[in-house]
Order: structure tokens, then sequence, then C-alpha cells
């Protein structure tokens, strides 16, 4: 009784580990949607994008500061299906994203694809909006600035709410620069 039963769990076992293996496999045949290709093609692309100053302070940011949602989670909502809530589809599609790119890749592509407001799509053109300056001439202010509006676009308007942001920047600034305990002043 007790073998049959460890026989059972084991061929349980094996055989959801075939099926998760199919379901992220390039053979499933739900990664041929057009809006996934398109998805897939386009943090092809924004992996050569030079945005590594954008990157490194996100990331020291967000090693202190917790964050909401995962870059490669965020990238698939730009994606079908669009209804709330748990999708078995939307999972799926974000563990084969997690599976196929690095963290770094998918916060590009959000970095490149986010909606910075006034028509303004990506950080190349909200550099050029806010700045006046390419994304390659920001400053670590203002390079901190796109950061804090990659989380909420309307709310930490640079325009709109000039001593929100720099608050917010402020305080980012101090997690970046923060040096250990033993070698601060207090």
């Amino acid at each position: 009784m007790h073998k049959k039963t460890l026989k059972i769990i084991a061929i349980t076992l094996i055989l959801f580990i075939v099926v998760y293996n199919f379901l992220l496999s390039d053979f499933n045949p739900m990664f041929e949607d057009e809006e996934f290709v398109y998805l897939t093609n386009s943090i092809k692309v924004a992996q050569k994008e030079n945005l590594k100053p954008l990157v490194n302070i996100y990331n020291k940011i967000h090693e202190t500061v917790e964050e909401k949602r995962c870059p490669c989670e965020v990238s698939t909502a730009y994606i079908g299906p669009y209804r709330h809530g748990f999708s078995l589809t939307k999972k799926l599609y974000l563990l084969k994203i997690e599976k196929e790119f690095t963290q770094d890749d998918c916060l590009k592509f959000d970095l490149l694809n986010a909606d910075y407001l006034t028509g303004n799509i990506g950080v190349k053109q909200a550099s050029k909006f806010y700045f006046n300056k390419s994304v390659e001439q920001l400053n670590e202010e203002e390079n901190i600035m796109l950061i804090i509006m990659l989380e909420n676009p309307s709310l930490y308007n640079p325009i709109r709410r000039k001593e929100k942001v720099l608050r917010k920047v402020r305080l980012y600034q101090s997690i970046l620069h923060k040096k250990p305990v033993a070698n601060s002043s207090l």
C-alpha cells in the first residue's frame, strides 16, 4: 500500500514537471500569439539600448525601497488578457518572459515604453520634454526624476508637483549615497 502511494506521487510529480516544461517551452502555441511575439521582440530591441545609468540607479534604489511589481510583470501588462485579477495565461506569459530575459531587460523595455504624460512615451521623449537633453546627458537628479515618474507619472510630474518630486528625489539620493553606519556622523 505504501509503495503504491509513493508510486502515484512520483508519477504525478513527473507528470506535473512534464506539463510545466511544455507550458513554458517554445512548442506551446500560446507563445505564437501576435502580442506576445511583439513584446518579446520589443524586449530584445530594448536589450541593445544604452540605459545603464538609469538601470543602475533604479537597481540601487530598489535594493532598499521595495517595489510594487517586478519590471517583467509590468512589461506583460502591455499584452492581453486585459481583465483584472489572476489569469493563468498572464502568469504563463510572465514565467516565459522571466525565463528568457533578465529583470534589467524588462526594465529597459518599461523605460522605453512608459507613458510620461503629455504625449511622451519612453525616457527618450521624456528626457527631451522635461530637461531638453538626451538620456545620455542627464545628471543623477534628472535620472532619478524619470525613475520616480515611472512609478506614477501623474503624481510625480515635475512640472505640476515640483516640490513633491524634489522631496522624493532627495530621499532617493540619500538612499543612493548612504554611507555605512560606522562612517556616518550622526
